[in-house]
């Protein structure tokens, strides 16, 4: 019987694959731990994503770009002096773009399917944008302000892209999850919950279980006792699947590492902390209890 042979990859998905492999290589996403340069870029030393917090500058810079620009085109004399703003706000933009663009790729380089293709139009979007916006900078540098009607046009076009672009954004957020903390919503329990059998649990072996509904990784060293949150912050992987290294283990998926002891998060892509709990022997039965949110 003859089989269907399977159906050609889209070139959307083929293009992705290739970029992100790209990008993977130069940011050292494959690279043995610590991985600085990839975790500076995702933000893991700020606590918090680092490209939402650059994408504010370029989109607000181009914001007050057209208000100077319509300013000018509407009272070119009375307002001689908005042409000269609109040049100082488009190079700011341009800056802050750079770092916007360097940072969300890295972001975008973890990606999967639909988010991907999202995110590769977003991305699209973005540089249209930025490339409208550097011409529209040549121009207004090598005309006088009396001539700088095109490099107006171009960046009203140009503010059209990156709005659109920061709509496809808000989609990969809020409707996709794209770089949300997966374990925001973890509740946990206040009070200790009996999860294993003591004698059963060997040395250096990671354990899932589950207290108040919430998976939870327990690892045993000697004496001590761990547990954090079973879930990796950044995309939700299981970290009982991980790679145990000392009492550091690494997500499976993308290579995010976290210190069993307190929770925190050494390498990206992640930036978030994975959830403590306490851990206590009583009665030949591991216990465990959710740390309260700080």
């Amino acid at each position: 019987m003859d089989e269907t042979p399977p159906a050609p990859q889209p070139f959307v998905e083929r293009l992705s694959e290739q970029l992100q492999h790209f990008i993977q290589i130069l940011v050292g996403a494959q690279r043995t731990p610590p991985r600085h340069l990839k975790s500076f870029l995702t933000g893991t030393w700020l606590g918090h994503p680092l490209h939402p917090a650059l994408t504010d500058i370029p989109i607000t810079a181009w914001l007050l770009t057209a208000v100077f620009d319509v300013l000018w085109v509407f009272g070119p004399d009375a307002f001689a002096w908005a042409a000269r703003s609109a040049e100082v706000t488009v190079l700011l933009g341009l800056l802050a773009a750079l770092g916007a663009i360097v940072t969300g790729l890295t972001d975008w380089s973890d990606t999967y399917g639909a988010e991907r293709r999202v995110g590769l139009y977003h991305a699209i979007f973005n540089a249209t944008a930025t490339l409208l916006y550097l011409v529209s900078s040549v121009l207004r540098f090598l005309q006088p302000s009396s001539e700088s009607l095109p490099a107006a046009i171009l960046g009203l076009i140009g503010l059209a892209a990156v709005m659109y672009a920061a709509y496809l954004g808000g989609d990969l957020v809020f409707v996709k999850g794209t770089g949300i903390n997966h374990t925001a919503w973890e509740a946990g329990s206040e009070q200790y919950e009996a999860v294993l059998s003591a004698q059963e649990v060997e040395e250096n072996k990671l354990y899932r279980v589950t207290a108040a509904g919430v998976p939870v990784l327990v690892l045993r060293q000697g004496e001590q006792w761990y547990a954090i949150s079973a879930t990796c912050p950044h995309a939700g992987a299981p970290l009982d699947e991980g790679t145990l290294q000392g009492d550091i283990v690494e997500c499976p998926w993308h290579g995010s590492r976290f210190c069993l002891r307190d929770g925190r998060v050494l390498t990206g892509p992640a930036t978030v902390n994975a959830p403590r709990y306490n851990v206590r022997v009583r009665d030949g039965q591991v216990e465990i209890r959710r740390i309260s949110k700080e």
